[in-house]
């Protein structure tokens, strides 16, 4: 049995590994392609994009201007650099790691990513290549962030607003930088035709996002008749942080009373939970259905997202952190209190040895 345990763990240690190898080739991928979409629709037909690749691109302009020549891809780079040194304390390992691989793509293919007869065209079709380039610059988006990474920019930004100022929420956050980009690009350029392609732009690569992660905030009912439900609803809890309902159940054929376990987990991860059940109890009968509403207190559809889920954890982290100092503190104040009256009993006890020697004397 024990050598069973084993074989299990190193599977699942297997799996993962792989997982993540998945994960950081598709990041990688989604990264090369929007630098590419970035490169060829917008940078070569003189589009500024919403985000901080647009607001890249405004600096670079700028500075072009200025005389001073420096790369789109370097001034992204230099600023999705600094936004890291505040994301370490709001993001977990995993997902800086995993958008670090998603913008040193995107920065690479921002900069040599160009495809003949796209970029070099002489008078391209601005509306023809901002409905193009939105679309494909959406769906990397959605790529990467349904993957557990990031291609940089706005989405990092406006969580790391969020978390310093908590009041502000996230999407408020994504539609003030992106307002700030479009009223610069109508400034600095003159040309109300450049922001309107903007506009445009961002409306059809939201689009194009919410179409891909649209299909992971779906649900699935699990109905899990088994004998093991213990197991199985502590791994549930564990692995997915989902609810779990037990139901007593009676098989009219056998006559025996069964256990059957009620969740409701995201389409995205139904596979996984069928693995798991498998590895805990191979014997379990297992039927699913695809949820179209929840009501009441489970408001188990409307997910939250990964940016506010790790804003949370954050602040807990620093609660913790906050109890635990203050609990020093307490335990500091303690221990000088006691050396403070065990010297004071010192003293006291020397005073009274020195007043009977002197009676004695």
């Amino acid at each position: 049995m024990k050598t069973r345990v084993r074989i299990k763990k190193n599977d699942i240690k297997k799996e993962e590994i792989t997982k993540f190898i998945v994960q950081i080739l598709v990041v990688a991928v989604a990264g090369l392609v929007g630098g590419c979409a970035f490169q060829n629709f917008f940078e070569s037909a003189d589009i500024i994009p919403t985000g901080l690749s647009g607001f890249s691109l405004i600096i670079h302009n700028l500075l072009a201007s200025a005389g001073v020549n420096i790369a789109t891809s370097i001034i992204y780079l230099v600023i999705n650099s600094i936004l890291f040194l505040f994301a370490l304390k709001v993001f977990g390992w995993k997902f800086l790691l995993l958008s670090a691989v998603g913008i040193s793509f995107y920065t690479l293919s921002m900069q040599f990513g160009a495809i003949p007869g796209i970029a070099d065209v002489e008078n391209p079709d601005r509306l023809l290549y901002a409905i193009v380039g939105g679309m494909i610059m959406g769906l990397t988006i959605g790529l990467a962030l349904r993957f557990g990474g990031s291609t940089g920019g706005s989405d990092i930004t406006s969580a790391i607003l969020n978390k310093y100022f908590p009041k502000i929420k996230t999407g408020y956050c994504l539609l003030a930088i992106n307002g700030v980009v479009i009223i610069l690009s109508f400034i600095t350029t003159g040309d109300l035709y450049i922001g309107l392609y903007a506009i445009i732009m961002t409306i059809i690569s939201s689009l194009a996002t919410n179409l891909v992660l649209d299909d992971s905030k779906r649900v699935v009912s699990f109905y899990i008749i088994c004998d093991k439900d213990k197991e199985i609803a502590e791994a549930i809890l564990s692995t997915f942080h989902r609810g779990v309902t037990k139901l007593d159940a009676q098989g009219m054929f056998s006559g025996k009373d069964k256990t059957m376990l009620l969740s409701l987990i995201p389409k995205g991860q139904a596979h996984e939970m069928k693995k798991l059940i498998r590895g805990i109890d191979e014997n379990a009968f297992v039927f699913s259905s695809t949820v179209t509403e929840t009501l009441g207190d489970g408001d188990f559809i409307k997910e939250m997202s990964i940016f506010k889920h790790k804003i949370i954890s954050a602040k807990n982290i620093v609660k913790n952190n906050k109890k635990y100092i203050y609990k020093g503190k307490l335990i500091k104040q303690k221990i000088f209190k006691r050396k403070n009256k065990f010297k004071l009993f010192i003293k006291n006890t020397k005073n009274t040895d020195n007043d009977n020697k002197k009676e004695e004397n």
